[in-house]
């Protein structure tokens, strides 16, 4: 956790002193920094989950290539991380069919809220969220950055929100209605308070940039 702690200080120290969002400089600058930082907070970040896993005696199941939880939909990715990850991304020749990839796929998320709170005016946003993740999970659409082979494209910059996720069941038990199935044992890391507020603290100073958590 101290690890942690440290690479998300260094994070927000260094998106603080970035010149005014009217600089010219300024995109390229926040570059700079989520290049350099983001990969240092990810490692900091799975040595703290590792060592969770470690300590509470976990077995997890998952193994490269099977995928099921790659259909999830992404809804809590940090600002950092998407600026990072969407640098990166510049540097292949299919850019533009991702961003148009994970551009419909917000869009179909977005249509299943709608129709849950079409479906009960009363509800809250935040079950019409639920209802609508799970409903999209059960149509098993794939991640735009999922391989052929079921490996992750973007493996070593996917966002926390994909390294938290683990399984102690057999990966058929992740797929589909299977998910809701007794013998399915997924589950989260969830991270200390402290981690979890210095983490928030680097996404606020990226407010501005108007970048939704569910932009993945």
């Amino acid at each position: 956790v101290e690890r942690l702690l440290a690479a998300a200080g260094r994070l927000q120290a260094s998106l603080a002193g970035l010149p005014p969002v009217s600089d010219a400089k300024y995109p390229q600058a926040l570059t700079g920094v989520v290049t350099r930082e983001v990969p240092l907070l990810h490692a900091a970040y799975d040595a703290c989950v590792a060592e969770v896993l470690a300590s509470e005696g976990r077995q997890v199941s998952c193994r490269p290539g099977c995928a099921a939880c790659c259909r999830h939909y992404v809804s809590s990715v940090e600002p950092y991380e998407l600026v990072a990850l969407d640098a990166r991304l510049k540097e292949r020749p299919d850019y533009a069919d991702l961003v148009l990839a994970a551009y419909r796929r917000a869009e179909r998320h977005a249509a299943l809220v709608g129709r849950e709170l079409e479906r009960d005016p009363g509800l809250e946003p935040e079950e019409a969220s639920d209802r609508a993740l799970h409903a999209y999970f059960l149509r098993g659409i794939p991640c735009p950055f999922l391989e052929a082979d079921g490996a992750c494209g973007v493996y070593a910059q996917r966002p926390m929100a994909c390294r938290m996720f683990f399984a102690e069941s057999p990966p058929r038990y992740c797929e589909g209605k299977h998910i809701v199935s007794a013998w399915n044992r997924n589950f989260q890391i969830e991270l200390p308070a402290e981690a979890e507020e210095a983490l928030a603290r680097s996404a606020r100073l990226l407010e501005h940039l108007e970048l939704p958590e569910d932009l993945f």
